[in-house]
């Protein structure tokens, strides 16, 4: 998507208002290494010692994956997860045996993306993907 991971300049560019949430959500997720749950986003924020109320995480998390800064996956029946996706997209193998993910090449979701339109004329959009299945250890 977006080739600046700047947080607040992408949140003014959309433009929304960079509050101090938003901008300390955004910056949790750009340098985790991570995926973070929103219990986990919370606790971060408050380590960097900014108070933010648990229901503003959840509402600029939403904020953020509108916005298609943020992707947010569910691996299994847990919690969402969270990622910051502004510099590229991001996709995901998940087991639903051992819980395990692990990352898709872009070029086979682009492949599968070009033959979804091709066959189908459909638009398919895979920003963000997420495939379950079994992996080769399961």
């Amino acid at each position: 998507m977006a080739i600046n991971s700047d947080p607040a300049e992408l949140i003014r560019s959309a433009g929304r208002k960079v509050t101090n949430a938003r901008l300390t959500v955004a910056e949790v997720l750009r340098v985790s290494d991570t995926h973070m749950t929103a219990p986990e986003v919370l606790d971060d924020v408050e380590g960097a010692g900014v108070h933010v109320d648990k229901s503003t995480v959840y509402r600029v998390l939403a904020d953020l994956r509108d916005l298609g800064l943020v992707a947010e996956s569910r691996f299994g029946a847990g919690d969402a997860n969270y990622e910051w996706i502004a510099d590229s997209n991001h996709h995901h193998l998940y087991c639903s045996v051992c819980s395990e993910t692990f990352p898709l090449d872009d070029d086979l979701v682009d492949r599968i993306t070009k033959d979804v339109y091709e066959k189908y004329g459909f638009s398919a959009d895979l920003s963000h993907t997420v495939l379950a299945g079994t992996c080769r250890q399961c």
